[in-house]
This record gives C-alpha cells, structure tokens and sequence, in this order.
C-alpha cells in the first residue's frame, strides 16, 4: 500500500530516455551537458552516465518559461 501523501522517489534515467522526454537527439544532449545547457549527468561508471528524472523535468519547464517569457516581451 503506498502513501498518497508522498511525493515518488527520485529516479535515475538513461540517455535514451532524456532525448525521448526532451525531444532532442543524444549527441545535442551531450554537447548541451559538455557547455552547461543541460543539467550535469551522474556518472555511476565509467561506461554509464545517467540524470535524474527531476533535473531533466524542471530543464524542460525552464525552457518552456523562457519561450513564454520571449512571447510576452517580444
């Protein structure tokens, strides 16, 4: 049984599954990551890099906000 009144655990997701939940290709979320447009990865080996879940939601609505932002002054 669980507890409506939490809030889900924090979850780690992949590569794949960031670009599919942004709509970018890998390697644009890669470089974004290498210049700071993308939040960091966690890196939990050398071979696999992963973002939480969270990051990657509140950097979609961020992006969103600046587009509305853009609108609203331009």
């Amino acid at each position: 049984m669980t507890d409506k009144n939490t809030s889900p655990s924090p979850r780690f997701i992949k590569l794949e599954a960031a670009a599919h939940k942004t709509s970018m290709g890998k390697s644009t979320l890669l470089a974004w990551e290498a210049t700071g447009k993308f939040p960091r990865a966690v890196r939990l080996s050398s071979t696999l890099r992963v973002w939480l879940e969270d990051d990657v939601n509140q950097w979609i609505l961020d992006q969103h906000a600046k587009i509305a932002n853009a609108k609203v002054g331009g």
